[in-house]
């Protein structure tokens, strides 16, 4: 059919809407995931009493299958008995329940906060590593020539850690943009279409309406976007990050 199916999805009703949720899904997650990782490693690398049943609690998120952090957060979102609206009701902070899952702005940010909570782990373990391979002596170093917390961080961490975050950036962008399991257990797609992803109308096009074709399309067309943001990642980055070879 030559690029029948690539006409069809492009100028269907869905396709821009999945297009726009998914890349809003992803510029809001991947930089929180990556900032929030970072946090999280230096938290880790601190001295205190249990810190090695924190590390392994911290990275359960991660481990956990999709579907189960879907059911957890819906326990947390739901707008009728979820734990958020009743600690918060409790507390005298809302009038009335709010509607985390069946608000169109609402259920964006929850899923947000859900995906983010899911994927984090996997960048505080990455960055704790970078953390502990800095050698003391330069942090010495910079105390003694007088530089305080943030320049410490931004002239010593940061230039050492730059290749370990643009790693994970890019691959939390890669997992944000192909999210499903998450956000179709959470929402189902909804309300309406507010939640629908492009991975959401892959299996919606191919398994739902019986139409492979389509769903083939919008995954090739998933693919070429990927491919993109690697790329434009990648160019933006100073040529000699990763080093001379």
């Amino acid at each position: 059919v030559g690029l029948a199916n690539y006409r069809a999805i492009v100028t269907g009703p869905f396709f821009l809407t999945a297009l726009l949720n998914s890349l809003w899904f992803t510029l809001a997650s991947a930089p929180l995931i990556v900032l929030l990782g970072l946090g999280v490693a230096h938290l880790l690398l601190a001295s205190f009493r249990g810190r090695f049943l924190v590390r392994a609690v911290v990275i359960l998120p991660w481990a956990l299958p999709g579907a189960i952090s879907a059911v957890l957060w819906l326990w947390i979102f739901h707008p009728s008995w979820g734990i958020l609206n009743l600690l918060l009701y409790q507390a005298g902070l809302i009038d009335g329940y709010i509607p985390w899952l069946t608000d169109p702005t609402l259920v964006k940010l929850s899923v947000v906060v859900a995906h983010v909570w899911t994927q984090f782990p996997f960048a505080a373990v990455l960055l704790m590593a970078a953390l502990v391979a800095i050698d003391p002596e330069q942090y010495e170093a910079a105390r003694i020539d007088g530089a305080g917390g943030w320049q410490r961080f931004r002239y010593v961490t940061l230039p050492q850690i730059r290749a370990m975050l643009v790693v994970l950036l890019v691959y939390s962008t890669l997992v944000a943009f192909t999210s499903y399991d998450l956000t179709y257990a959470m929402t189902g797609g909804g309300p309406g279409t507010a939640t629908t992803l492009l991975s959401f109308q892959i299996w919606k096009e191919s398994f739902s309406m019986y139409n492979f074709g389509n769903g083939a399309a919008v995954g090739f067309i998933t693919v070429l976007i990927s491919l993109g943001f690697i790329l434009a990642i990648v160019k933006a980055l100073p040529s000699d990050l990763f080093g001379d070879d």
